[in-house]
């Protein structure tokens, strides 16, 4: 699945909420209609959201059904400052799964692999086009 979209560009006021290894809130929609909100590992890469989970999770099932998503990102310190981000999951990529797991994992933990599944889990990576931004805070 690759679908093209211009995204919305995040303003250099929340860089800071990005570039730092954050948690991410993703809301997806569930096959039966009803929301669930998952907090995620996520990573920002020319304009676009990475996150990962495993192929056949309650979330990889939801985004399927659903490619469409929404994620805040809240600074630790103050919740006044955060992204609250909608838009399509625009490619879904078990090719990259595995690798992208192992950035993020770099990236939250210092690890170079990812070590909490097992590993020959297959994983998958959802690209997420921004398309509604909301920079609340300074």
């Amino acid at each position: 699945m690759t679908q093209e979209h211009s995204p919305q560009s995040i303003p250099a006021s929340h860089h800071d909420l990005i570039e730092a290894p954050l948690l991410a809130h993703l809301a997806t929609t569930l096959p039966d209609g009803t929301p669930q909100v998952t907090p995620v590992w996520f990573s920002y890469d020319e304009g676009y959201f990475f996150f990962n989970t495993a192929v056949g999770r309650l979330k990889d099932k939801a985004i399927r059904k659903h490619p469409y998503v929404a994620f805040t990102i809240i600074h630790p310190e103050n919740g006044f400052h955060y992204l609250a981000v909608r838009g399509p999951v625009v490619e879904i990529s078990e090719e990259r799964g595995r690798a992208h797991i192992d950035e993020l994992a770099k990236r939250y933990t210092g690890a170079d692999k990812y070590t909490f599944g097992p590993p020959d889990e297959q994983r998958v990576r959802y690209k997420i086009a921004p398309e509604h931004v909301l920079a609340f805070g300074a």
